[in-house]
């Protein structure tokens, strides 16, 4: 399993990039928010892979941050969802936008990514939603119950709503729970919002 490339990076295009890793030539598909992150060419680079096998063919597709690579291999394991129509779909949203649409449930917002129609949109839903809430609470302030906080969690949901990044959004609640955990929602919302612009 081939699963990051170190090596200079010979070429690039907005479907696709070409790095050399101790003279052997690799091509990897890429997203364009990966594009957007690479260097220029001749310069060194590393990057995460997935290296996809089937019958007839075996394809590596490159992406700059994890969470990218995350959300394709998320996006993939949904039935009706080849490494195409993934990597395409990374290309179109990030990964933060991506997962407030899903938690959202948002059928028709993610029926205009492309290769996305309303039964796979449904089906995304139903499939990783669970995932995606359960990592952003993951991520959230809690008790030493282990529960999560419920204003802060009512806070996040409220910020995200607002188009805030949801990794600030975490960042800043956590410290406002460290200071204080009895803190309203709306306190949280309020104070969060000062820090958030």
């Amino acid at each position: 399993m081939i699963v990051s490339l170190n090596g200079k990076l010979i070429k690039k295009e907005p479907t696709s990039a070409i790095i050399d890793v101790s003279g052997v030539g690799y091509q990897c598909h890429i997203s364009t928010n990966t594009y957007d992150s690479l260097p220029n060419p001749g310069e060194m680079v590393q990057i995460l892979t997935y290296f996809h096998v089937t019958e007839n063919n075996q394809e590596l597709f490159g992406f700059y941050k994890e969470t990218e690579r995350d959300l394709f291999k998320m996006l993939i394991s949904v039935s009706g969802i080849g490494p195409k129509t993934g990597i395409s779909l990374v290309s179109a949203v990030s990964p933060d936008d991506f997962k407030r649409r899903l938690i959202a449930g948002e059928v028709a917002m993610l029926t205009s990514l492309p290769g996305i129609g309303p039964k796979t949109a449904r089906r995304i839903i139903v499939e990783l939603k669970d995932k995606f809430v359960k990592l952003a609470e993951d991520d959230l302030p809690i008790e030493e119950s282990g529960e999560v906080i419920v204003s802060a969690k009512e806070a996040y949901d409220a910020l995200v709503t607002l188009g805030f990044h949801p990794q600030s959004i975490r960042n800043i609640l956590r410290d406002l729970t460290n200071e204080n955990s009895k803190l309203s929602t709306e306190d949280l919302i309020k104070k969060a919002l000062t820090k958030l612009r």
